[in-house]
């Protein structure tokens, strides 16, 4: 059987994949809308962290040019402002590094805030970063001033590193959610098929009853709801058809003996009919030769009387009087029960 045949045979499996399902698109759902809330949390986070940094650097490089120039006065000298002096500060003490810690493909740049179209072009977002695309590559660019100093720092970021926590964070949400999702399914099968379980033993047991097992056991349920209810509304069904099987089985019972009566009296009704028709054979057998004399007799005194001497005609009304007996008596016979008339008369003896 294929696992489309098995799913096919199978509620248990239809339930779980619907609830599945439901889950699976609630659950993407959740884990879309929480992966873009995460996105955009991490983005400013990110965004924030680096204007933080850009901003600590530029105070510092503020803090560290006020000190030279504390020094130059006091010596006497005069300390001159420059791009490549800002950039020569911010390399002897890392400043770069520190920014790369956060941004590890961050580059930092110094550019006059009166002259670089770049500044002026950060400079007009509130935000004081500009999202944009360069030689097809999505980049940020971060501006910061050096208090009121003629100059700025630049930090150029590639979007990776803006979305850098995302990606390693998406693929452990996206590792957790599916993980999660999988277990999930797993006990929502394991449920199902342990509360429609008592569905299958009743299934079972109604097969086993309808294949002719009517005193298949089922057990008492201890539970209010629908599964429960149908097992309790089985058993006493099964009570009922028990009591109606026993109830044909005893009528059957009783319909076998009358049967066998009927078939016992009809047999001993064919036996009297044909015991009747012997016996009604036999009286006129035996009426044959009596009505045969009488017959004879009368025609030889009809035809010869006058021809006839006495002892003739004495002998000629004997013979008739004597099959007139026999036939009175077969009569007799024949009036009476079959039975009563087994016994056959001795013939009389003509002459």
């Amino acid at each position: 059987m294929t696992i489309i045949e098995k799913i096919h045979t199978s509620f248990t499996m239809q339930l779980s994949l619907w609830v599945a399902g439901f889950v699976l698109v609630i659950s993407g759902v959740v884990i879309f809308l929480l992966m873009r809330f995460s996105q955009n949390v991490i983005r400013d986070e990110s965004i924030d962290i680096t204007q933080q940094v850009l901003e600590n650097t530029a105070l510092r490089i503020d803090n560290t040019l006020r000190l030279l120039e504390m020094s130059a006065r006091q010596e006497q000298q005069q300390q001159w402002v420059n791009r490549g002096r800002i950039e020569q500060i911010a390399e002897e003490n890392g400043y770069e590094a520190i920014i790369r810690q956060s941004m590890p493909n961050a580059k930092l740049f110094v550019t006059r805030r009166d002259n670089s179209q770049l500044s002026t072009y950060i400079a007009g977002n509130e935000r004081g970063y500009r999202q944009m695309f360069y030689d097809d590559r999505e980049i940020f660019l971060f501006s910061q001033p050096i208090a009121n100093r003629p100059f700025s720092l630049v930090a150029v970021c590639p979007a990776e590193d803006i979305y850098g926590k995302y990606s390693r964070m998406h693929h452990v949400l996206l590792g957790w959610g599916i993980g999660g999702v999988l277990i999930l399914l797993y006990i929502l099968y394991v449920v199902v098929g342990r509360h429609l379980l008592p569905l299958h033993r009743l299934a079972d047991t109604a097969q086993s009853i309808a294949n002719g097992r009517i005193d298949t056991p089922i057990p008492e349920a201890h539970h209010e709801h629908e599964a429960g209810r149908l097992q309790n509304s089985l058993k006493k069904m099964q009570s009922s058809l028990s009591a109606y099987m026993d109830e044909m089985q005893q009528k059957q019972t009783a319909l076998s003996r009358h049967n066998a009566e009927l078939q016992a009296a009809y047999a001993e009704a064919e036996a009297y009919e044909t015991l009747k028709a012997k016996f009604l054979h036999s009286m006129t057998d035996r009426m044959a030769a009596p009505v045969e004399q009488v017959c004879r007799s009368t025609e030889i005194i009809c035809q010869d009387y006058h021809l006839l001497a006495k002892p003739q005609m004495v002998a000629l009304k004997t013979d008739i009087l004597q099959a007139t007996e026999t036939i009175t008596d077969l009569l007799d016979q024949l009036m009476a029960e079959p039975s009563m008339a087994s016994q056959e008369p001795t013939k009389p003896q003509t002459s």
